[in-house]
């Protein structure tokens, strides 16, 4: 059966870090995320979360979040910058 995730991983570059959440960044507009472990920072401008082995920093203007749950966020906004360490 065909899993975008899993496919999407086999054609980037080995990275640990890719290989324990899930993130869709939709045009710059809405992120989706599988698998965080925490949020650590939430502002208009920063939404930070905690991820396996690092963290996920998401930079943009009205940033909000429109989903938390305990595996999963959906953060709205508009995104400038999204970084992994």
């Amino acid at each position: 059966m065909f899993n975008f995730f899993d496919e999407l991983k086999k054609n980037m570059q080995k990275l640990e870090k890719l290989e324990n959440f899930n993130l869709i960044n939709l045009s710059n507009k809405i992120i989706y995320v599988e698998g965080h472990r925490g949020l650590v920072t939430l502002s208009k401008d920063i939404v930070a979360f905690k991820i396996k082995g690092g963290r996920v920093v998401v930079e943009g203007q009205d940033l909000f979040l429109v989903e938390l749950s305990e595996n999963t966020i959906k953060i709205s906004g508009v995104i400038k910058k999204v970084e992994s360490f």
